[in-house]
């Protein structure tokens, strides 16, 4: 089922994900420069056994800015794709490298987590439901930004029962909240999924994207990532949730990238980068 759901904001006020894409197309090719030297600083490091030199997950943001790019600029949604796989493995890595378990150091927002789902790679859905960050299962349990991560998380694989689990504890957590609190909001849309009703969806969905709501998410996503600047916040990757679990509504909205939301996988994902490759211990953690 197909919902056409139009979301604009006041022209005067703001720009749309396209005219903010092309006001910044140099400062993209600079991004482009220095994502080419990231990856060459990471490879040699990773060739002479080196503490890398560059974040990993600082490589994760220059390769969501140039999917942007190519998605946008270029209209390749392939090349987007494939530059997002690479910012997924980015991110396991980072969590492979830091303790030796699945601990990510730092704390990303979800969407900096989240938007590397738009490569489609779904072979990675079940690995991206594993990764956790730094004490987040402590901290999820006692109700927080943590619980909604694993809420997303436990979606992937249809983990109804862990949704609903979390919800209870957000909802206890947060019983005295006014109603339009943000994680009043991220409730309903887990809710909604749970009902597996697309029309509560896209409702959901439409509460998200208005622009009281998207201004209000995205004021400190920009500082962290340029992401932030095209996309919104929590629209784009709980959109593109909805999609993966089968809910396909078609969004035109200013700041969601439409043509990354239905779920086409490549052929074939390429990774001509060595130090991206996931170690075997990753890949066994899915058949336990």
């Amino acid at each position: 089922m197909t919902i056409q759901l139009e979301c604009k904001f006041n022209k005067n006020r703001d720009r749309d994900i396209n005219t903010a894409v092309n006001d910044n197309s140099g400062e993209f090719t600079t991004i482009a420069d220095c994502t080419r030297e990231y990856l060459e600083k990471i490879s040699e490091d990773f060739r002479n056994g080196k503490k890398y030199t560059v974040s990993l997950l600082t490589l994760r943001i220059q390769l969501g800015q140039l999917a942007i790019y190519e998605a946008k600029i270029n209209n390749d949604i392939n090349k987007a794709k494939e530059l997002y796989y690479l910012a997924a493995l980015a991110i396991i890595k980072a969590l492979e490298n830091s303790t030796g378990t699945f601990v990510l150091g730092g704390t990303p927002v979800l969407p900096d987590f989240a938007l590397p789902l738009c490569s489609d790679a779904t072979m990675l859905y079940p690995l991206f439901a594993l990764l956790t960050e730094e004490k987040s299962s402590a901290v999820a349990e006692q109700g927080s930004w943590a619980s909604i991560m694993r809420c997303y998380q436990a979606a992937l694989i249809k983990d109804w029962a862990e949704i609903e689990r979390m919800i209870a504890i957000l909802q206890k957590k947060f019983a005295k909240l006014k109603a339009n609190a943000d994680v009043v909001y991220f409730i309903e849309f887990f809710q909604a999924l749970l009902s597996n009703n697309t029309e509560a969806v896209e409702a959901s969905l439409r509460t998200l994207l208005t622009p009281p709501l998207v201004i209000k998410q995205s004021k400190e996503w920009p500082k962290r990532s340029h992401e932030g600047e095209y996309m919104c916040h929590f629209g784009m990757p709980f959109a593109k949730l909805a999609w993966i679990l089968g809910h396909e509504i078609e969004i035109h909205h200013p700041l969601i990238v439409s043509e990354l939301l239905p779920v086409r996988p490549l052929e074939n994902y390429h990774n001509p980068y060595p130090f991206l490759e996931p170690a075997e211990s990753t890949w066994a953690l899915l058949n336990k």
